[in-house]
């Protein structure tokens, strides 16, 4: 059994793994030497404890199929990337808000999705599609993820320019852009009041992907004289999770012609 650091890419090809459902989270981390149980945990989603060349993954049993499956790879990620500093216990909040950090929960994090979520395969299966949560729903059904791992991806590999934002507590805690979206554009740190994720934060029920203008998200000068369509979702008591998609790509063009 060779327990060296193996990338995503590399393990799939190793694997011979093509397709969505070949995809075995427990066969895979048994290769890289970790075995994966589930048992009912509190405080956290997934804990890793390893020793030399051997490791064990906790995944929490009362959690959906998705999570538990990202959790793993998230799990994984810390074997793979941070053996020799392992005792990992991570909640859901760590994972859920560790997009935004430069630092080793995001970095498990990368490594789960570039597993589970492969770009190749998943552009494939998202081509054309819009980007909501509809979509992501679909896509997280598909390849059995979490819904914010697939929703993520669809911003950064869908056929669309997109953007994604995670508020907590009402406040931007991190933003992850598409390759198409110019980096001039910044969200607000708290969305305007003429925004789903406004009424969703206040207590109103949210709505589909609604046309907005873009300011009532978007910092540069210029936006109120475009739109774009936004999902927003809460996810947890204090989580909200809001897609921005440039179905018009007018604002962009004329950005990018600016420059």
């Amino acid at each position: 059994m060779n327990v060296a650091y193996k990338s995503p890419v590399k393990l799939l090809r190793e694997l011979g793994i093509t397709e969505p459902h070949e995809i075995d989270i427990e066969a895979i981390a048994q290769y890289c030497g970790a075995t994966i149980v589930y048992e009912p945990l509190e405080g956290c989603e997934a804990r890793i404890l390893g020793n030399n060349d051997r490791a064990i993954i906790t995944v929490n049993a009362g959690s959906n199929l998705g999570r538990r499956r990202f959790s793993a790879g998230h799990e994984l990620g810390h074997w793979m990337r941070d053996r020799g500093r392992i005792g990992f216990a991570c909640t859901e909040r760590v994972i859920t808000t560790g997009w935004g950090s430069k630092d080793a929960e995001q970095g498990a994090n990368e490594y789960a999705v570039d597993l589970l979520l492969p770009v190749e395969m998943f552009r494939r299966e998202s081509r054309n599609e819009p980007i909501t949560f509809e979509t992501a729903g679909r896509l997280s059904d598909r390849f059995e993820t979490s819904l914010t791992a697939t929703a993520i991806r669809l911003v950064q590999h869908g056929s669309f320019p997109a953007m994604i934002v995670c508020l907590e507590d009402g406040r931007r805690k991190w933003f992850i852009r598409g390759e198409d979206v110019t980096e001039i554009l910044w969200p607000h740190e708290t969305p305007r009041l003429a925004t789903v994720a406004s009424d969703v934060l206040h207590g109103k029920p949210g709505a589909g992907p609604t046309p907005i203008q873009a300011d009532g998200w978007l910092s540069h000068p210029r936006s109120k004289w475009y739109e774009v369509i936004e999902h927003s979702i809460k996810i947890s008591p204090n989580i909200v999770l809001t897609l921005l998609w440039w179905k018009n790509e007018k604002q962009l063009l004329d950005l990018d012609h600016d420059r």
